[in-house]
């Protein structure tokens, strides 16, 4: 871990002294066409398709096609009637795509639910007759972890090269971890 660090901040630090003074740095908007409202992810979903997928924390993911010049975005999974995001680190907040998703439709998504508080992982599919539209029937439910508080959810998801779903979970929140869940590997 250390060692792990020590590299990132050197590398942080190298960086920062090789620019120079004067450089100037602009931010260009990437799709300037289109807007989000609270986007939390934006995926691929490696198919070849070219085509970009935005998380919207409220429970939708947009879809597009990765073109500058896009000026509409559809409508790819709505389940904001599932979704809790009355917090303001909950909600839909991640995505990940199966890494045969070109074969089998398959792609995850992290939320968080209420009645009890949890975060959610749940497997969807594409529709079999549009593929910028998901099945919003075929959720399978992998895994429900309960959230004590409405902060510190974690939410991101990702495969591995191993072919491993990958889950950030967070330590269960509130100021200062009161249940002291970063420090215990168990929880």
């Amino acid at each position: 871990m250390g060692l792990q660090l020590t590299t990132i901040l050197s590398f942080f630090v190298f960086s920062f002294l090789v620019r120079p003074a004067n450089a100037q740095i602009q931010i260009e908007s990437a799709f300037p066409s289109l807007s989000f409202t609270l986007p939390v992810d934006l995926q691929h979903a490696g198919d070849g398709t070219d085509r970009i997928f935005v998380v919207e924390q409220a429970g939708r993911i947009l879809v597009f096609p990765n073109d500058r010049d896009a000026t509409t975005s559809e409508v790819f999974l709505d389940i904001r009637g599932r979704v809790n995001n009355s917090g303001n680190e909950e909600g839909l907040l991640g995505l990940a795509f199966h890494p045969d998703y070109e074969n089998n439709g398959h792609f995850f998504v992290d939320y968080t639910a209420s009645s009890p508080r949890r975060t959610v992982i749940a497997r969807f599919k594409v529709d079999d007759s549009n593929p910028n539209r998901a099945d919003p029937d075929s959720m399978l439910v992998i895994l429900e972890v309960n959230q004590p508080f409405s902060n510190h959810n974690g939410g991101q998801i990702a495969f591995g090269p191993d072919g491993f779903l990958y889950i950030s979970l967070g330590d269960g929140g509130s100021a200062g971890d009161p249940g002291d869940n970063g420090q215990k590997p168990e929880t």
